[in-house]
């Protein structure tokens, strides 16, 4: 058994909302020994949906772990690469149990009407789904936006790292790929979407430096009351 598949049970092996700290200390012994060697021959392979919903929980609770946001934000993207996996494999199915049941097909194994109504059911919620996604995106980019900006001490660097990571487009000097994920599937309407989020982080800076240099001015560092 290959070390994703044993890291699989391992996980289903135990109650993920009430693992103990030693439960939670033997994946990760067993992910940095098994997965993440240099040597491992599944280091460069899609993890299983059971590992990345195990590391979002990990992320999630018990209190959000606001510094992992472009960690969360690529298992997302995992998380969609397999819905839209699955939701291609049902496509194809109901194709062909659609084509059979025509044909009037006798000697062919076809979909009970609870299984027909259930993948036909993912393909109806596609839209929903996706919407869903493409808004958990966003908010958490946002989000981190956010955080960078009013971080103690606030670093323009860590803002502009994470800024070229999640709107790349909009800087025509950042000539490289983005590293997050959930660039890789967009359509043109979902980068207009991101890109007015983009314009929005853009305005609220320029505000920002507007109003201390008003307020403090130029050269001078802003601090708060008390220290």
């Amino acid at each position: 058994m290959d070390p994703l598949h044993k890291l699989r049970d391992l996980i289903a092996s135990v109650d993920v909302d009430k693992t103990s700290r030693q439960n939670h200390k033997e994946i990760y012994r067993f992910i940095e020994r098994e997965i993440l060697s240099p040597k491992s021959p599944v280091i460069k392979q899609v993890p299983p949906l059971e590992v990345v919903i195990f590391a979002i929980n990990n992320i999630l609770c018990p209190s959000f772990v606001t510094q992992r946001i472009p960690h969360l934000l690529d298992l997302l993207a995992t998380v969609e690469f397999y819905r839209k996996r699955t939701l291609a494999s049902s496509h194809e199915a109901t194709i062909w149990n659609d084509y059979y049941e025509v044909q009037n097909e006798t000697t062919v194994y076809r979909l009970s009407e609870e299984d027909e109504a259930y993948l036909k059911g993912l393909e109806s919620d596609n839209n929903s789904m996706r919407i869903m996604y493409i808004t958990l995106i966003s908010e958490c980019c946002r989000l981190d936006m956010h955080l960078s900006l009013t971080a103690k001490p606030p670093s323009m660097t860590d803002f502009l790292i994470r800024f070229n990571e999640y709107f790349p487009h909009l800087n025509k000097r950042y000539d490289k790929r983005s590293p997050r994920l959930f660039w890789s599937d967009l359509s043109s309407e979902e980068v207009v979407q991101l890109s007015k989020l983009g314009a929005e982080c853009c305005s609220r800076v320029q505000e920002i430096v507007k109003w201390a240099t008003y307020h403090v001015g130029k050269g001078r560092f802003l601090t708060t009351r008390g220290q």
